[in-house]
């Protein structure tokens, strides 16, 4: 029998709202590069929802919304509707300030915000940017018994082309009924989760249910997916860790104190501005 990572913790999330929340300011440390795995849903009678206004600095956002448009306008100029499918990458670096508007599809709203900190330095501390892919940018591997598509990073020698500031790789997978999924990470990416949009999935024999997060034990070892007589849609992120400290504040994360105040400050200017 082959070794593979094991699930370190399953995960149930906090919900709030439309959003359900995954990592804990205080999981910070344990989890880098991760900061953020956020599943908003809403239903039809909603029709649209403004997300809250936010700030963030020292982290690169990804937006992914499977179900309805998403609506996304920032300091940077940056003025984009994605389609389900569609991919949106901020760069906060030293500030930025957001709104978002969801719109349903066929009654429903479904997307998802994965966050992960920014290499300290230069990077960290750099004017704030946005990429858009549109979903037919993204490759899909099929394979006997599941699809992969390749949001970030890399799988079987087949590459997003999403730009990113640290080594991470983002997938969404589709498994066959009686499947298996295997992958081989960087072995740099140590860090790694699981999360089941829908389904059911045994990883290295720990069952998984629907809307359930599995944190991966710190490993270079292969991930690997099974299915029994449910199909299942997952999400698999692996990271490197950053070698660096971390000081939050709500939705920012940077390796000084000094850097975080002047971050803080440069959010403080573009609130006053947009007002």
């Amino acid at each position: 029998m082959r070794k593979t990572r094991t699930v370190h913790k399953i995960r149930f999330g906090k919900k709030s709202g439309l959003h359900t929340t995954f990592i804990k300011q205080s999981e910070l440390e344990q989890l880098n590069p991760f900061v953020q795995w956020d599943h908003f849903t809403a239903k039809a009678q909603l029709h649209s929802k403004r997300l809250d206004y936010e700030s963030h600095s020292g982290v690169d956002a990804v937006s992914y919304p499977v179900i309805g448009k998403l609506s996304h306008h920032d300091s940077t100029g940056n003025h984009v509707t994605l389609a389900s499918g569609d991919v949106h990458i901020m760069t906060s670096g030293d500030g930025i300030i957001h709104k978002e508007i969801m719109t349903p599809q066929n009654g429903q709203i479904e997307s998802f915000c994965l966050g992960t900190i920014l290499p300290a330095g230069k990077v960290e501390m750099s004017p704030a940017s946005c990429i858009n892919l549109h979903a037919q940018q993204l490759p899909l591997i099929e394979e006997h018994d599941s699809t992969t598509k390749v949001i970030i990073g890399k799988y079987k020698n087949v590459a997003s082309p999403a730009t990113y500031s640290i080594p991470m790789t983002f997938l969404d997978i589709m498994i066959a009924p009686y499947g298996c999924w295997y992958f081989e990470p960087d072995p740099e990416q140590l860090t790694g989760f699981v999360y089941l949009r829908s389904g059911s999935v045994y990883i290295s024999g720990s069952q998984l249910h629907k809307h359930q997060m599995a944190t991966l034990t710190p490993s270079p070892l292969p991930i690997e997916v099974r299915t029994s007589k449910l199909g299942a849609r997952i999400f698999i992120v692996t990271g490197k860790p950053q070698q660096q400290p971390l000081f939050s504040n709500h939705h920012s994360v940077h390796s000084s104190q000094q850097n975080m105040s002047k971050a803080t400050q440069n959010i403080g200017r573009l609130l006053t501005a947009r007002k």
